[in-house]
């Protein structure tokens, strides 16, 4: 005999009772959710830029016409901007990957702090944006 998935019941016994954790478009976007959405995007962005780091790593070693043909390109305004993006992304990363640390040993578990540290990553995540945009450029 096979089980089969039971679907929770309304209070009226009609329709299914619906998910507890529906689509992010019905939520009021607050500091700690956008602080955990830029924390993936970040991750995600880190995570693209492994084969572009194993690349440079490989033409840096090449030769030494590869290495100053890989070192103008990362002078260009292209390579500057993928620093700045990369370093960007690893800067609100680390910073946000404090917070969740600092969250899952217990610390600042109320409310408000949530939102304040929340707030703090972003906005941490932003000034050291700026200061590598005025370090690169």
């Amino acid at each position: 005999m096979q089980a089969t998935p039971q679907v929770a019941q309304s209070a009226n016994h009609r329709s299914p009772v619906r998910p507890l954790s529906p689509r992010s478009s019905i939520y009021r976007w607050r500091a700690p959710m956008l602080a955990s959405f830029a924390h993936r995007i970040s991750g995600f962005v880190l995570l693209l830029f492994i084969p572009v780091y194993l690349y440079l790593l490989s033409a840096l070693t090449a030769s030494p016409e590869d290495f100053l043909r890989v070192l103008d390109g990362m002078h260009s305004t292209v390579g500057r901007f993928m620093l700045w993006l990369v370093g960007t992304a690893l800067i609100y990363h680390l910073v946000n990957g404090i917070r969740f640390l600092l969250l899952d040993a217990g610390f600042s578990e109320t409310r408000e702090k949530m939102r304040g540290n929340a707030r703090f990553s972003l906005v941490a995540g932003v000034i050291g944006a700026l200061f590598l945009a005025v370090y690169l450029w």
